[in-house]
């Protein structure tokens, strides 16, 4: 069973059923305080597009269109979905909650999400989420999120309303079909984070029954357990809508023609189609490299390990400046793509994680590079590659760190209170200056930003054998590095040390780019 969300309603909605179950209307009507069945089959006012009056009127509409089909004799779903909002239907008719709690979180919801009145959204139809990614990336556009993964072809942009145009701009000069959508936020985005927060205090006073059906969460395209309903909810608002994945897992275990759409005017059920029509992972487009003849099909890569706070867009720059090298930026949990997963606090976790990524990458050559706390990370994520006899790395790269063996200077930078924790980050550099005229992005990252301090702290170096592979460590002017920082990675390597110090403070990567990338490039050909 498919239950639609935001995007569906159209006046005339509900015609039929709200005489047909005059007793769930009217309590829906005193729960809302107006006329439902007025606002959907005739909107008056032209209120059905504001999501404050949107998001109730749906879940209504589905509700009572779910009850309509039981009644006519169709079966129950034994697998549940709901499009965003429609998740909601999902869970009620799970029996998660009876109608009218579903109908006051939906209330809820709606507020707060209305509540935030900056950003956009923006459609975009052709290239599928890799792509978009990558052209995030490229285009450097830091401060939009992927809202929703709706089939392989069509993936939804959230974020700032600039880059939002910028980026309709882009794609449109291309010939690639966008579509601004009717919103007035950033929904399922970070943009959301206040939003989330407030609604995961408000689902505090609220219980949720065991549920007597399957249903598969947006969030994280897996089914609910009765122990996360409320977590899962709230971190909703904020997360993407993985529908792709949560069809294929549904297709994994039941077949296209088995779905039901309830209600809506069959977008699910399109979408359904055009998934069960694809291959389960299309093959990137790969860029056009003119390469002379005698070049190894198997371009190097460089994997990169983001420093604290930093995601997979964090190494944008340098690709740019890499154009014969595949720049990899390895993700870590609890941010960018991965946002719905736990933060880690302990390196030797996070290495474990890293590890995981790139363990089957290594079929050509390839270094590590890493800035700040990527640079520790990239250090023990060389000695695990060693431990479990994997190849090894042709040159180490790092910047922003002192050798592994002197203690960090960051390493109580986890301890301090809020103000003072923001202020020190602000020092450092490297936090875009409209980040500050935002509470709820501070709020967002500010565990993100911790997690990595932390792990920073934890930090103990163990004495092991030097590795044997080439280093090159470099450093800002401005950084409080001496020489004998910088030169601590002399005692982790066999080979000589190769040291490089530019202009600038912490952050002077982001000024030297091409410098970095002709760094890289070196180092690559001296292999």
């Amino acid at each position: 069973m498919l239950f639609p969300g935001q995007g569906s309603q159209t006046r005339g909605m509900g015609a039929g059923l709200f005489e047909r179950f005059p007793e769930p209307t009217a309590l829906a009507c005193d729960v809302l305080g107006y006329d439902l069945a007025r606002l959907c089959l005739e909107d008056p006012d032209g209120r059905l597009d504001d999501t404050r009056y949107t998001q109730p009127a749906l879940y209504v509409v589905n509700a009572l269109a779910y009850q309509d089909s039981l009644e006519r004799g169709e079966p129950e779903g034994g697998y549940l979905l709901g499009h965003s909002l429609g998740e909601y239907n999902a869970l009620h008719a799970a029996g998660a909650f009876d109608f009218e709690t579903g109908l006051k979180l939906v209330v809820k919801r709606g507020e707060l999400m209305a509540r935030a009145s900056d950003g956009g959204m923006l459609a975009v139809v052709g290239p599928d989420a890799d792509e978009v990614r990558a052209f995030l990336a490229e285009e450097g556009l830091s401060r939009l999120d992927v809202a929703n993964i709706n089939t392989p072809v069509q993936t939804v942009l959230s974020g700032a309303l600039d880059e939002i145009e910028r980026a309709h701009k882009t794609l449109d000069a291309r010939g690639t079909r966008v579509a601004r959508l009717k919103v007035s936020a950033a929904f399922h985005s970070r943009f959301m984070a206040a939003a989330r927060d407030e609604f995961a205090a408000f689902l505090k006073g609220f219980r949720f029954a065991p549920l007597r059906a399957t249903v598969i969460a947006n969030l994280t395209a897996r089914p609910y357990t009765d122990q996360d309903a409320a977590t899962t909810l709230s971190d909703q608002i904020s997360g993407s809508v993985r529908w792709l994945d949560s069809v294929r897992y549904l297709l994994e275990r039941t077949s296209a023609d088995r779905c039901r759409e309830v209600g809506g005017k069959g977008v699910l059920t399109r979408m359904i189609g055009q998934i069960d029509a694809a291959p389960a992972h299309r093959t990137p487009k790969p860029r056009a490299q003119p390469q002379p003849q005698s070049q190894s099909p198997s371009r190097p890569r460089l994997f990169c390990v983001a420093y604290a706070g930093g995601d997979e867009r964090a190494y944008a720059g340098l690709a740019a400046s890499c154009p014969d090298v595949d720049v990899v930026t390895l993700e870590r949990p609890g941010r960018g793509r991965r946002a719905s997963e736990p933060l880690l606090l302990d390196p030797a976790a996070i290495v474990d994680d890293l590890l995981g990524q790139l363990r089957d990458r290594l079929d050509a050559p390839y270094a590590l590079y890493g800035h700040s706390l990527g640079a520790r990370l990239a250090f023990l994520l060389c000695r695990r590659l060693r431990a479990e006899r994997l190849p090894a790395p042709v040159h180490l790269f790092v910047s922003g760190e002192c050798g592994p063996a002197v203690p960090s200077r960051e390493r109580h930078t986890w301890e301090l209170p809020t103000d003072a924790f923001w202020e020190h980050l602000r020092e450092l550099g490297g936090i875009p200056e409209e980040l500050w005229e935002h509470p709820d992005l501070m709020a967002y990252y500010e565990p993100m930003m911790r997690a990595d301090f932390t792990a920073l702290g934890a930090y103990r170096h163990e004495e092991a054998p030097p590795l044997d592979l080439p280093v090159t460590a470099m450093t800002g002017e401005d950084e409080r590095f001496t020489r004998a920082d910088l030169e601590g990675w002399q005692r982790e390597s066999t080979r000589p040390l190769t040291t490089h110090r530019f202009p600038g403070g912490h952050f002077f990567i982001r000024s030297q780019w091409p410098a970095l990338g002709r760094i890289v490039a070196a180092g690559f050909a001296a292999a």
